[in-house]
């Protein structure tokens, strides 16, 4: 397992189309201009490329559909670099004469190494949104549409960089996926498109001391305020990274721990680790 892992957090929005020119009501309330949307990915991509990340995460419903069959895939084995985020909205299905839209994030992972140093085709998975927002869903209502949830909760694993798993905004809210998580995740991604920032920035704060995990959060540029927090003892360098202001697209990399924290996480919790906050009190009793 690597000690640290790298993060660049794409903080990119659609706050530049007017209503009008934004989203195509015949066609699942997909991007009418997808290659501006992927010219803000495309740049996000570029900083993960220059800083050598490990992981890119582009916020809640940014992705044009399309990219993410012709154009991600390369892109994962070409910058050894794997990518988060969330799916525009599209016709997902129609059930009984009625159409419906699925909120997904798509998690894109390079393939492995075959032979002569090529890489195998990447690895693409899509996790459907298991609860919607009320606005979210009043929008989709509003344009003769419906939301069909999710139902599974996916727990990544590797040797590499450890275990993660992936919440799409309101998701990230739900005290059930709490109790499944905790104990078995060194790094917790949302993709989000939240307004409400504070309480975002509140649930964070405490979700990584009682997870104790890594905490990234990359929200829609139309609001900002992305953040990451991780489990250190001093105050400061546990909020690692929070983008201030609305309307700011940009991507910052940073690093987070990864090895210490499962040595943590299995360390009985008499054991004093120097530079990181105790576990709640309860953790060596979670199953």
């Amino acid at each position: 397992m690597k000690e640290d892992i790298k993060v660049t957090i794409g903080q990119i929005g659609n706050d530049n189309f007017s209503d009008l020119e934004k989203l195509d009501p015949n066609n699942g309330l997909s991007y009418k201009q997808p290659k501006v949307m992927w010219e803000k990915i495309r740049k996000a991509i570029e900083v993960a490329r220059q800083e050598k990340s490990d992981f890119l995460i582009l916020p809640e419903i940014t992705v044009p559909n399309s990219y993410i069959s012709s154009h991600i895939p390369t892109i994962c084995n070409a910058h050894n670099l794997t990518i988060i985020g969330g799916v525009e909205f599209y016709h997902k299905s129609t059930i009984n004469g009625k159409r419906f839209i699925q909120n997904e994030a798509f998690i894109a992972v390079p393939g492995p190494k075959a032979e002569l140093g090529m890489r195998e085709k990447a690895m693409v998975w899509r996790v459907p949104k298991i609860y919607p927002a009320t606005t979210e869903e009043a929008i989709i209502k509003k344009e003769g549409y419906h939301f069909l949830p999710g139902n599974k909760l996916y727990l990544f694993k590797s040797k590499e960089f450890g275990n993660w798993a992936v919440l799409i905004c309101v998701d990230y809210l739900n005290l059930p996926i709490h109790q499944i998580l905790q104990k078995k995740i060194q790094t917790l991604f949302i993709v989000a498109f939240n307004p409400d920032l504070n309480y975002y920035y509140s649930i964070s704060d405490s979700l990584h001391r009682i997870l104790y995990c890594n905490i990234v959060v990359c929200n829609i540029s139309n609001f900002g305020g992305s953040h990451v927090y991780t489990p250190y003892r001093e105050a400061y360098k546990r909020e690692v990274m929070k983008l201030h202001g609305n309307k700011v697209e940009t991507a910052v990399t940073i690093q987070l721990p990864l090895k210490i924290l499962k040595e943590i996480q299995e360390a009985p919790q008499s054991k004093h680790f120097d530079g990181f906050i105790k576990k709640p009190s309860d953790y060596e009793y979670i199953t």
